[in-house]
This record gives structure tokens, C-alpha cells and sequence, in this order.
């Protein structure tokens, strides 16, 4: 069952503070993918990703790891 968009909002808050603290992880949101939302996490490309976001789920929501660095738009 895919959860709604506020499921995964709600997924992302309970677990933001701890991935944002991991090396490398420079953001954390929710993030619509083929019309089911994921967790997108955006590491710094030179630093390998933390073992936990390979896993592919977090409370049943999809993590997508994104190479690069965040910056505000």
C-alpha cells in the first residue's frame, strides 16, 4: 500500500534530525516520484553514502539518495 504524501511527511520529521546529522547529508524531504512520494536525500558527492540510506526504506517510505549539495534556490 503506498502511504499519502502527509504519511511520508510525518516519516521525514520523525527521522530528519538523525539522517541530517550523518556525514555528508546536506537535506532531507519528501519528494514526489512517479506519483508516490519518497524520501530524497541529498549527499555530498565525494562522501560515500551512509550504509542505513542503502537499505531502500525508512517506516515503509522509499529512500532516494541524490549525489550533490544542497543549496537554497
Amino acid at each position: 500500500m503506498t502511504m499519502s504524501y502527509e504519511q511520508a511527511v510525518d516519516v521525514q520529521r520523525r527521522h530528519e534530525q538523525r539522517l541530517i546529522a550523518l556525514p555528508g547529508v546536506s537535506a532531507v524531504g519528501v519528494k514526489m516520484r512517479d506519483g508516490v512520494p519518497v524520501l530524497a536525500v541529498t549527499v555530498d558527492q565525494d562522501v560515500e553514502p551512509p550504509a542505513e540510506l542503502t537499505a531502500g526504506q525508512i517506516d515503509g517510505l522509499d529512500v532516494v539518495v541524490e549525489r550533490g549539495r544542497y543549496r537554497l534556490q
